[in-house]
């Protein structure tokens, strides 16, 4: 009897306890599923493809078992039992006293209108939906830690083995649905990224952000039933894909989310996840997440496409490419250089930001107050007050302060390293000439523009002259005339344009200008 024979009886609804009108199959690379009306019966094809074992039937059963245990985590009553499948003469029943042969998952089925892909489609409202999907997940990853285990997860060498695995595998895909130049230039990116940035990534197991997560969080994977989630399909083959750090869990479903067309609540989920986890150094991996995520999405489709039906093959081609071009798109913003700067009146925070924007990104970052001292060879500290636009404020002083940051970031940019400007920029020519530089040298550019009331500014300004550690000499004796000749940002004048209330928290401050930051890239 061949397996395919045997099988065939799944199909047809009386092989089921529960009544059932219908039986609809449904093929992924490596299950078969069998959805009857109200449930799911899901079976492993006897594989054995490197990163996964199916092949006996011992491992068919302690995997199907690893599934039940695992997404009961993030499930509730949905995934119900794991049932032997008898031989009864030339065909598998559920039923019998025959050997058995195989193992089938029992799960509720779930309703394909409350899926978060069919949600996105029919332009539901998502900004309550993703904040409460962002708390459930960041609580889910908070109490699931890496057990106790020899084996250290999240390493750069598990990292890099990860990416050379999937290069490997496409290999053979490269002038098909994989251009030459893309996989290279991927394979570029992604090795001159994991060199310079190794401390990030030793830095996120420093700080516990390896966890024992989903896996495969995509938006078909994702329910919203009766008011809760159900999150179903994790991965339970192959821990490896599982204990990852959890940017990269987050970056699947953002991607997934993109790949939709739902940028805005991709970026709604990350901010959420962000906020709840106080993980703001996740965007710092964000990108080559998400470039790692569609590069893999890209590879599964490719690998099913041999063993789809004829009908089927052209649409799927057609998905890979698509996969291997978005994740071409996320290489090149992980590896292209950013130039940030600040504007604003006086009193509005700019440095604050600028310091907590420079070590969230792993910026450097290049202060006027700083500069301009150095170039008269001051002491940062020193006061160096004047009426306004006179002594080092005068213009001739504040041409030359700008003069000297310029090159510094130029300097930056030419290395490939990204920068960040922090200084009031209150002419808008000046503000031009830092967005000429960034296009000059292949950068990324964006504004931080920092408000607040004057009230506030006043206040700050005070507070500012009794204390001995400010760098600024800015006080509140020249906020009228610095505001009157202040030239506002213009709507529309930047393609990344910030806008950030520093009464609020700076922490806020800096989610918010690097969720927009993200979406607008």
């Amino acid at each position: 009897m061949t397996r395919a024979a045997g099988y065939d009886a799944l199909q047809q609804p009386d092989i089921y306890h529960d009544p059932t009108s219908r039986v609809e199959v449904r093929e992924t690379h490596i299950s078969l599923v069998y959805l009857t009306d109200h449930y799911v019966y899901k079976i492993k094809k006897p594989l054995d493809l490197g990163f996964l074992d199916f092949s006996t039937l011992e491992q068919r059963k302690f995997f199907c078992e690893q599934e039940l245990a695992l997404n009961r985590r993030l499930s509730a009553d949905v995934y119900l039992d794991v049932l032997p499948l008898h031989q009864s003469g030339h065909r598998v029943d559920f039923d019998g006293d025959g050997p058995v042969v195989d193992y089938a998952l029992k799960m509720r089925r779930l309703s394909e209108g409350d899926s978060l892909q069919t949600l996105l489609q029919r332009g539901q409202d998502t900004e309550e939906l993703m904040a409460q999907l962002a708390t459930r997940l960041a609580a889910f990853h908070h109490a699931h830690p890496l057990p106790g285990s020899e084996d250290t997860y999240g390493t750069l060498d598990l990292i890099r083995a990860d990416w050379e695995e999937n290069f490997t595998q496409t290999a053979d895909y490269v002038g098909q649905m994989l251009s030459r130049e893309t996989y290279e230039q991927i394979q570029h990116a992604v090795s001159t990224f994991i060199h310079r940035r190794a401390d990030w990534f030793a830095q996120r197991i420093e700080e516990g952000r390896i966890r024992d997560c989903h896996g495969d969080l995509r938006a078909e994977h994702v329910y919203a039933e009766a008011g809760h989630f159900q999150i179903i399909d994790c991965i339970e083959f192959n821990q490896r894909f599982r204990y990852i750090d959890v940017a990269s869990e987050i970056a699947f479903l953002a991607m997934d989310l993109e790949r939709l067309g739902a940028l805005h609540a991709a970026r709604q989920f990350v901010q959420a996840y962000v906020e709840a986890s106080r993980d703001v150094g996740l965007y710092r991996l964000l990108d080559f997440y998400c470039c790692y995520r569609a590069y893999v999405r890209g590879k599964v489709t490719a690998m099913g496409l041999e063993a789809a039906p004829l009908e089927k093959r052209e649409p799927l081609r057609r998905q890979a490419e698509s996969y291997f071009t978005r994740a071409l798109r996320y290489a090149t913003r992980f590896t292209q250089p950013l130039l940030l700067l600040t504007t604003g009146l006086i009193g509005t925070g700019k440095s604050t930001v600028a310091d907590e924007m420079a070590a969230a990104l792993g910026l450097d970052v290049f202060s006027s107050d700083r500069v301009r001292k150095k170039l008269v060879g001051a002491s940062p500290q020193s006061s160096q007050r004047a009426d306004y636009g006179e002594g080092i404020y005068g213009e001739d002083m504040t041409r030359r302060t700008y003069d000297a940051m310029a090159d510094l970031a130029r300097h930056s940019l030419v290395q490939g390293q990204s920068v960040l400007l922090d200084a009031s920029f209150s002419k808008r020519a000046e503000r031009q000439r830092v967005a000429a530089l960034a296009h000059e040298n292949g950068a990324r550019v964006c504004l931080l523009e920092c408000l607040a009331p004057e009230s506030v500014l006043r206040h700050r300004l005070q507070a500012r002259e009794q204390s001995a550690e400010s760098v600024s000499d800015a006080q509140e004796d020249i906020l009228s005339a610095f505001k009157r000749d202040y030239e506002p940002v213009r709507a529309g004048e930047w393609s990344c344009h910030v806008r950030l209330d520093t009464t609020q928290e700076v922490e806020h401050c800096v989610q918010q200008a690097l969720a927009a930051m993200h979406s607008s890239s």
